[in-house]
Protein backbone atom coordinates (compact mmCIF):
# COMPACT_ATOMS: atom_id res chain seq x y z
CA UNK A 1 0.00 0.00 0.00
CA UNK A 2 1.14 3.56 -0.75
CA UNK A 3 1.34 5.71 2.41
CA UNK A 4 2.05 9.34 3.36
CA UNK A 5 2.48 10.87 6.82
CA UNK A 6 0.40 13.81 8.02
CA UNK A 7 -0.12 15.95 11.11
CA UNK A 8 3.24 16.64 12.77
CA UNK A 9 3.32 16.64 16.55
CA UNK A 10 7.11 16.98 16.77
CA UNK A 11 9.89 16.79 14.21
CA UNK A 12 13.60 16.62 14.93
CA UNK A 13 15.45 16.95 11.62
CA UNK A 14 18.78 17.78 13.30
CA UNK A 15 19.73 20.88 11.37
CA UNK A 16 20.79 21.88 14.88
CA UNK A 17 21.48 20.04 18.14
CA UNK A 18 20.78 23.04 20.33
CA UNK A 19 18.53 21.79 23.13
CA UNK A 20 20.01 18.28 23.18
CA UNK A 21 22.30 17.08 25.98
CA UNK A 22 24.46 14.00 26.44
CA UNK A 23 23.35 11.66 29.22
CA UNK A 24 24.39 8.34 30.66
CA UNK A 25 28.16 7.99 31.02
CA UNK A 26 29.25 11.40 29.79
CA UNK A 27 32.79 11.54 28.53
CA UNK A 28 32.36 8.22 26.75
CA UNK A 29 31.17 9.89 23.59
CA UNK A 30 30.30 13.07 21.74
CA UNK A 31 27.61 14.28 19.39
CA UNK A 32 27.36 16.84 16.61
CA UNK A 33 25.29 17.71 13.57
CA UNK A 34 26.41 18.18 10.00
CA UNK A 35 23.33 20.35 9.42
CA UNK A 36 21.24 17.36 8.35
CA UNK A 37 21.93 14.42 10.66
CA UNK A 38 23.10 14.08 14.25
CA UNK A 39 26.09 11.78 14.77
CA UNK A 40 26.76 10.09 18.10
CA UNK A 41 30.40 9.04 18.36
CA UNK A 42 30.95 6.47 21.11
CA UNK A 43 34.52 6.31 22.42
CA UNK A 44 34.15 4.47 25.73
CA UNK A 45 32.42 1.50 27.35
CA UNK A 46 29.73 3.45 29.21
CA UNK A 47 26.05 3.89 28.36
CA UNK A 48 25.97 6.88 26.02
CA UNK A 49 22.86 8.66 24.80
CA UNK A 50 21.40 12.11 24.22
CA UNK A 51 17.92 13.49 24.75
CA UNK A 52 15.99 16.73 24.35
CA UNK A 53 16.11 19.22 27.24
CA UNK A 54 12.64 20.76 26.90
CA UNK A 55 9.55 18.60 27.41
CA UNK A 56 7.83 17.77 24.13
CA UNK A 57 4.49 17.73 25.98
CA UNK A 58 2.22 16.13 23.37
CA UNK A 59 -0.51 13.53 23.79
CA UNK A 60 0.21 10.11 22.35
CA UNK A 61 -3.54 9.72 21.79
CA UNK A 62 -3.43 12.66 19.35
CA UNK A 63 0.04 11.87 17.96
CA UNK A 64 0.49 8.09 18.25
CA UNK A 65 2.99 7.38 15.46
CA UNK A 66 6.78 7.82 15.68
CA UNK A 67 9.14 7.40 12.71
CA UNK A 68 12.93 7.48 12.53
CA UNK A 69 15.92 6.81 10.27
CA UNK A 70 19.40 5.79 11.38
CA UNK A 71 22.70 4.32 10.22
CA UNK A 72 25.62 2.74 12.13
CA UNK A 73 29.29 2.75 11.21
CA UNK A 74 29.52 -1.04 11.56
CA UNK A 75 27.57 -4.01 12.89
CA UNK A 76 29.08 -3.85 16.38
CA UNK A 77 27.73 -0.51 17.53
CA UNK A 78 23.96 -0.36 18.06
CA UNK A 79 21.29 2.25 17.62
CA UNK A 80 18.52 2.42 20.19
CA UNK A 81 15.59 4.82 20.71
CA UNK A 82 13.59 5.20 23.92
CA UNK A 83 10.54 7.39 24.55
CA UNK A 84 10.09 8.85 28.03
CA UNK A 85 6.65 9.98 29.19
CA UNK A 86 5.59 12.61 31.73
CA UNK A 87 4.90 9.93 34.37
CA UNK A 88 8.56 8.77 34.09
CA UNK A 89 7.57 5.53 32.34
CA UNK A 90 9.46 4.61 29.17
CA UNK A 91 8.94 2.72 25.93
CA UNK A 92 11.72 1.19 23.87
CA UNK A 93 10.88 2.39 20.38
CA UNK A 94 13.86 0.79 18.65
CA UNK A 95 15.66 -2.08 20.36
CA UNK A 96 19.44 -2.31 19.99
CA UNK A 97 20.12 -2.85 16.30
CA UNK A 98 22.72 -1.97 13.69
CA UNK A 99 22.55 -1.18 9.97
CA UNK A 100 25.35 0.10 7.78
CA UNK A 101 22.81 1.54 5.32
CA UNK A 102 20.18 4.18 6.08
CA UNK A 103 17.25 2.35 7.67
CA UNK A 104 13.81 3.75 8.46
CA UNK A 105 11.23 2.43 10.89
CA UNK A 106 8.06 3.40 12.70
CA UNK A 107 5.84 2.19 15.51
CA UNK A 108 2.94 3.20 17.73
CA UNK A 109 3.53 4.99 21.02
CA UNK A 110 1.89 3.81 24.24
CA UNK A 111 -1.65 5.20 24.26
CA UNK A 112 -2.93 7.93 26.61
CA UNK A 113 0.52 9.17 27.65
CA UNK A 114 2.25 12.55 27.41
CA UNK A 115 5.48 12.31 25.45
CA UNK A 116 8.28 14.42 26.96
CA UNK A 117 11.65 13.06 25.87
CA UNK A 118 13.27 10.97 23.15
CA UNK A 119 16.56 9.24 23.93
CA UNK A 120 18.94 8.45 21.08
CA UNK A 121 21.57 5.86 22.00
CA UNK A 122 24.93 4.62 20.76
CA UNK A 123 25.38 1.25 22.49
CA UNK A 124 27.61 -1.80 22.89
CA UNK A 125 30.77 -0.78 21.01
CA UNK A 126 32.83 2.18 19.88
CA UNK A 127 31.90 3.78 16.57
CA UNK A 128 29.19 6.10 15.29
CA UNK A 129 25.43 6.13 15.00
CA UNK A 130 23.79 8.69 12.71
CA UNK A 131 20.16 9.69 13.22
CA UNK A 132 18.57 11.40 10.23
CA UNK A 133 15.26 12.35 11.84
CA UNK A 134 12.65 11.53 14.45
CA UNK A 135 9.05 12.42 13.60
CA UNK A 136 5.99 12.10 15.83
CA UNK A 137 2.77 12.48 13.84
CA UNK A 138 -0.94 11.76 13.74
CA UNK A 139 -0.76 8.87 11.33
CA UNK A 140 0.25 7.42 7.99
CA UNK A 141 -2.52 7.85 5.42
CA UNK A 142 -2.90 4.62 3.46
CA UNK A 143 -4.13 5.00 -0.10
CA UNK A 144 -7.09 2.74 -0.96
CA UNK A 145 -6.40 -0.52 -2.78
CA UNK A 146 -5.51 -0.05 -6.47
CA UNK A 147 -4.73 3.63 -5.89
CA UNK A 148 -3.08 5.70 -7.24
CA UNK A 149 -4.45 4.55 -10.59
CA UNK A 150 -1.28 5.92 -12.21
CA UNK A 151 2.09 6.99 -10.80
CA UNK A 152 5.39 8.13 -12.32
CA UNK A 153 8.74 8.43 -10.53
CA UNK A 154 11.48 10.66 -11.93
CA UNK A 155 14.61 10.05 -9.82
CA UNK A 156 17.42 12.61 -9.57
CA UNK A 157 17.26 14.14 -13.07
CA UNK A 158 20.83 15.07 -14.08
CA UNK A 159 21.49 18.80 -14.21
CA UNK A 160 23.77 19.94 -17.03
CA UNK A 161 24.63 23.30 -18.59
CA UNK A 162 26.10 23.76 -22.05
CA UNK A 163 28.45 26.74 -22.02
CA UNK A 164 28.87 28.64 -25.28
CA UNK A 165 32.45 29.79 -25.96
CA UNK A 166 33.24 32.20 -28.81
CA UNK A 167 35.12 30.61 -31.73
CA UNK A 168 34.81 27.15 -30.19
CA UNK A 169 33.27 24.29 -32.14
CA UNK A 170 31.04 22.54 -29.68
CA UNK A 171 29.85 23.83 -26.32
CA UNK A 172 31.44 22.97 -22.98
CA UNK A 173 29.32 20.56 -20.96
CA UNK A 174 29.29 21.34 -17.27
CA UNK A 175 27.64 19.06 -14.72
CA UNK A 176 25.77 20.42 -11.69
CA UNK A 177 24.94 17.12 -9.99
CA UNK A 178 21.21 16.30 -9.83
CA UNK A 179 17.81 17.89 -9.38
CA UNK A 180 15.24 16.74 -6.83
CA UNK A 181 13.22 13.64 -7.62
CA UNK A 182 9.51 13.92 -8.42
CA UNK A 183 6.53 11.60 -8.05
CA UNK A 184 3.32 12.31 -9.98
CA UNK A 185 0.08 10.57 -9.03
CA UNK A 186 -3.44 10.45 -10.40
CA UNK A 187 -5.99 9.01 -7.99
CA UNK A 188 -9.60 8.04 -8.64
CA UNK A 189 -11.63 9.33 -5.69
CA UNK A 190 -14.63 7.23 -6.79
CA UNK A 191 -12.71 4.03 -6.02
CA UNK A 192 -12.03 3.15 -2.38
CA UNK A 193 -12.49 5.02 0.90
CA UNK A 194 -10.81 8.43 0.77
CA UNK A 195 -12.10 9.88 4.07
CA UNK A 196 -10.64 9.86 7.54
CA UNK A 197 -13.10 9.60 10.45
CA UNK A 198 -13.81 13.36 10.63
CA UNK A 199 -13.33 14.33 6.97
CA UNK A 200 -15.97 16.11 4.91
CA UNK A 201 -14.74 15.29 1.40
CA UNK A 202 -12.77 12.57 -0.35
CA UNK A 203 -9.05 13.26 -0.40
CA UNK A 204 -9.26 15.84 2.37
CA UNK A 205 -6.00 14.55 3.85
CA UNK A 206 -4.11 16.16 0.97
CA UNK A 207 -5.67 19.55 1.68
CA UNK A 208 -4.61 19.05 5.31
CA UNK A 209 -1.02 18.36 4.23
CA UNK A 210 -0.94 21.37 1.87
CA UNK A 211 -2.47 23.71 4.45
CA UNK A 212 0.09 22.73 7.09
CA UNK A 213 3.12 23.01 4.81
CA UNK A 214 4.19 26.22 6.57
CA UNK A 215 4.80 24.36 9.83
CA UNK A 216 5.46 20.83 8.51
CA UNK A 217 8.65 20.91 6.38
CA UNK A 218 8.11 17.51 4.73
CA UNK A 219 6.20 14.24 4.80
CA UNK A 220 7.45 10.67 4.50
CA UNK A 221 6.21 8.98 1.31
CA UNK A 222 6.20 5.23 0.70
CA UNK A 223 5.35 4.36 -2.91
CA UNK A 224 5.77 0.61 -2.21
CA UNK A 225 9.02 0.79 -4.21
CA UNK A 226 10.68 3.97 -2.88
CA UNK A 227 10.61 5.75 0.48
CA UNK A 228 11.86 9.29 1.07
CA UNK A 229 11.04 12.80 2.33
CA UNK A 230 8.73 14.82 0.08
CA UNK A 231 6.81 18.07 -0.17
CA UNK A 232 3.44 18.39 -1.90
CA UNK A 233 3.98 20.80 -4.81
CA UNK A 234 0.74 20.46 -6.78
CA UNK A 235 -2.76 19.48 -5.67
CA UNK A 236 -5.62 19.56 -8.19
CA UNK A 237 -9.12 18.12 -7.78
CA UNK A 238 -10.77 17.29 -11.13
CA UNK A 239 -14.57 16.96 -11.13
CA UNK A 240 -15.66 16.42 -14.72
CA UNK A 241 -18.66 14.52 -16.04
CA UNK A 242 -19.50 13.04 -12.66
CA UNK A 243 -15.98 11.66 -12.17
CA UNK A 244 -13.80 12.73 -9.24
CA UNK A 245 -10.01 12.56 -9.43
CA UNK A 246 -7.07 14.23 -7.73
CA UNK A 247 -3.64 14.92 -9.22
CA UNK A 248 -0.67 15.07 -6.85
CA UNK A 249 2.92 16.11 -7.44
CA UNK A 250 5.39 15.20 -4.71
CA UNK A 251 8.94 16.54 -4.78
CA UNK A 252 11.94 15.21 -2.89
CA UNK A 253 12.91 17.25 0.17
CA UNK A 254 16.54 17.66 1.15
CA UNK A 255 18.19 19.55 3.98
CA UNK A 256 21.68 18.23 3.28
CA UNK A 257 23.42 17.04 0.13
CA UNK A 258 22.45 13.70 -1.37
CA UNK A 259 26.15 13.13 -2.04
CA UNK A 260 26.40 11.75 1.51
CA UNK A 261 24.06 8.89 0.60
CA UNK A 262 24.01 6.17 -2.02
CA UNK A 263 21.13 6.30 -4.48
CA UNK A 264 19.71 3.23 -2.71
CA UNK A 265 19.68 5.12 0.60
CA UNK A 266 18.50 8.35 -1.01
CA UNK A 267 15.28 6.76 -2.25
CA UNK A 268 14.90 4.00 0.31
CA UNK A 269 15.07 1.27 -2.31
CA UNK A 270 16.16 -1.19 0.39
CA UNK A 271 13.34 -0.46 2.81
Amino acid sequence: MVTITYGHGKLYDFESVTGWTERGTTGDGSFATDGDKVTLTKTGAGDYYIDNDTDIDISTSLYPIILWRYKTSDTNIKAKIVAEFSDASTQTILAEVSSTTETMGYTTLTEAKTLDHIRLHADDATGTVKYDFVLVCKNLWTFPTQQPESMTFNPCPPNYADLIVPSRSGDITQGFATHLAEVDMTCNLDVGDWKRATDYINGEVFIDIAHNSKTEPWQWLDTETEQFKVTLRELTFNRIGGAHKVNLKWKEYRLGSAADESYVERYGLNL
